[in-house]
């Protein structure tokens, strides 16, 4: 299968906001290989992005995502939530780094942990070009930037290794209502556990991170349906918050 055409598709819904047509995806499968293929051509037809997502796939890997520059803000952020195909929010935190990784070198953790300059709270925007997003597998959602459609970096804190991240609370606002609260519900318990893992993986596919680099790590909140107007707000305890305006 070639790839080329499915990223063309990808990189003009990018562009458009429209979904890629059903029946260019009808009946086709990807490897992991060919998700990745088409994820770093889009990712290169856009001029790169700094900001990043990572979590983990079925079997357990951990995966890497670009995130897009366009749809990314510092909070407080504003985004048109009429341009969203599939309109999600997730309670997330996000960590820098403030050196380099270069494509095709591997770092050892000690390194990698080195490397983090401070946590901030984030709210990340799932979105998608698939048409058929809702039944897709997850290498078509891994070749789609694994459902990314932007995020908002809030406050957030340097002394991150003072974090217990097992007790770690939060809460996420849709309108000034609670709709999801929790504590110690990371999927890892600890995201900082994918931190090494992601820039390997990162550079292994080919992907350089550069000093100043934002990535992402997983939902604490589910990813609850938002609304165009919605206002988003996400607080975790002792690390800041974020704001967003759909």
């Amino acid at each position: 299968m070639k790839t080329l055409p499915l990223s063309q598709a990808l990189a003009e819904a990018w562009a458009t906001k429209v979904q890629v047509a059903p029946q260019l995806l009808e009946g086709i499968s990807l490897t992991e290989a060919q998700a990745y293929q088409i994820q770093q051509t889009v990712y290169r037809r856009q001029g790169g992005t700094p900001y990043w997502k990572t979590g983990v796939l079925s079997d357990g890997s951990v995966f890497v995502a670009p995130v897009s520059v366009q749809n990314t803000q510092f909070s407080p952020a504003r985004l048109n939530g009429a341009e969203f195909n599939a309109l999600h929010v997730e309670a997330e935190l996000a960590f820098q780094f403030n050196q380099a990784f270069m494509a095709g070198k591997e770092y050892s953790e000690t390194e990698v942990m080195a490397a983090i300059e401070q946590v901030c709270v984030c709210i990340e925007i799932l979105d998608s070009r698939l048409s058929h997003w809702e039944t897709a597998d997850e290498y078509w959602h891994l070749a789609d930037n694994q459902m990314n459609g932007g995020m908002v970096l809030g406050t957030g804190i340097r002394d991150w290794q003072g974090i217990d991240m097992t007790q770690q609370s939060f809460e996420l606002f849709i309108n000034d209502q609670i709709v999801a609260a929790d504590q110690g519900s990371h999927p890892q318990q600890d995201p900082t556990r994918l931190l090494h893992a992601f820039v390997n993986r990162s550079t292994q596919q080919g992907y350089s991170l550069e000093a100043g680099s934002w990535v992402t790590t997983g939902t604490w909140s589910g990813y609850p349906t938002a609304n165009p107007g919605d206002i988003v707000r996400v607080h975790f305890s002792n690390i800041g918050e974020a704001l967003l305006v759909l």
